[in-house]
């Protein structure tokens, strides 16, 4: 193509435009409410685009503002491939560019989500529809898996399992830069706190420093950490890990203070429990007073789907046909896909744009790579798996 306005003739392009003008920020544990931080809106777009195009379609809003979108095509198939993308996005402080303006700069359309990851879920609605154009071209039938919260707690994919999603493989988008990742950690996340009793600074001896009593367990937690990288690495993914990523306490720096708390992110390898990873916390605290620990407030499982499966080899073939080379890899991210393949749906993840530029103040994503996902996917919906 030679011009941005060529860019937009592209029924993908069209798509992800479209997506990305409509915000859908997560928010992430905070009180904050209203259109902009719902999936709602682009989930109404997305029902209304899949109706126009005469798929059947579920809408679950598994808690209010928050909904899932299930599109279902039938085409008389042997197995059901799902195409799975969330619908939220991080939060939009700070951007650099518009983040709602789904501006078009060179090869680039820029805006919150383009990269992660409405642009698989535009490249995804496009092959589907782009497949169904050409009658008795479908050799699945097709699920599309429209979900909420991926960004925070992954709730939207666990309501849509517990509701009885099924199918007999599937591509998480994110991006991949067009590569497939077959196997990514699995993550839990718990707050510890440990309790003093407050006092005036000036006479600390009347109190009971909560902030100091956590110390001998950030110690432990880093020994802990330490070990779990002298594990064995998995052939893909390497070790587990273990990180505090936060901490606070007190009131003011006058008062002795009476609480502290820490957050904790555990990376799990694939058939690794997070409750495992969060006993053998406890345990490692055990003989220590004074402190207590969360229920997880995020928990994914890991995923490792082998390589000879068929929804790895024929997408392999797939991306070969289109790109002239096929990479598959491990990430030490989670995403959806973990959820899928711990329900028994062997899922991948797969999309267009660079995990580099997902988040970031100028998050953008490359109109040729969307385009090339497009048909990638089509040919997988398009080929018989062997």
């Amino acid at each position: 193509m030679d011009s941005a306005a060529d860019h937009t003739t592209e029924p993908a392009v069209r798509l992800l435009a479209d997506l990305v003008r409509i915000p859908s920020v997560n928010p992430m544990g905070r009180a904050l409410t209203g259109a902009v931080h719902s999936e709602a809106a682009v989930a109404e777009y997305v029902e209304a685009y899949l109706r126009k195009h005469g798929i059947d379609v579920q809408v679950a809003a598994y808690t209010p503002g928050r909904p899932n979108v299930l599109g279902f095509v039938d085409v008389g198939a042997a197995h059901t491939v799902m195409l799975e993308a969330h619908l939220d996005t991080v939060h939009a402080e700070g951007m650099k560019v518009d983040p709602f303006g789904a501006d078009i700069v060179g090869d680039d359309l820029f805006g919150r989500g383009s990269c992660d990851t409405k642009g698989s879920l535009a490249a995804f609605l496009a092959a589907t529809t782009g497949v169904l154009r050409r009658h008795g071209e479908a050799r699945h039938n097709i699920l599309i898996a429209a979900v909420a919260d991926e960004e925070y707690q992954f709730s939207g994919a666990r309501h849509a399992v517990a509701a009885g999603l099924r199918a007999d493989c599937g591509i998480a988008g994110e991006p991949t830069n067009l590569r497939i990742v077959r196997a990514h950690k699995g993550v839990v996340r718990w707050f510890l706190r440990t309790a003093g009793r407050a006092a005036h600074a000036a006479y600390p001896d009347r109190g009971e420093n909560a902030i100091y009593r956590m110390a001998p367990l950030l110690l432990r937690l880093e020994e802990h950490a330490q070990a779990l990288l002298a594990q064995p690495p998995h052939k893909l993914l390497g070790t587990p890990s273990l990180s505090v990523g936060r901490i606070e306490g007190g009131q003011a720096v006058n008062i002795v203070p009476d609480q502290c708390r820490i957050e904790v992110d555990r990376r799990t390898l694939p058939g690794e429990l997070p409750e495992d990873a969060m006993h053998a916390v406890r345990e490692l605290l055990a003989d220590l007073q004074h402190w207590d620990m969360s229920e997880p407030h995020v928990a994914a499982k890991g995923m490792d789907v082998p390589e000879e499966s068929p929804i790895v080899r024929n997408l392999s073939r797939a991306i070969h046909a289109v790109t002239g080379n096929a990479v598959v890899e491990g990430a030490s991210y989670a995403t959806d896909a973990g959820i899928y393949t711990s329900a028994g749906i062997p899922t991948v993840v797969f999309g267009p744009g660079d995990i580099a530029d997902a988040h970031t103040a100028h998050e953008h994503i490359s109109i040729a790579e969307l385009l090339k996902a497009e048909a990638i996917v089509q040919k997988v919906l398009s080929t018989d798996f062997t």
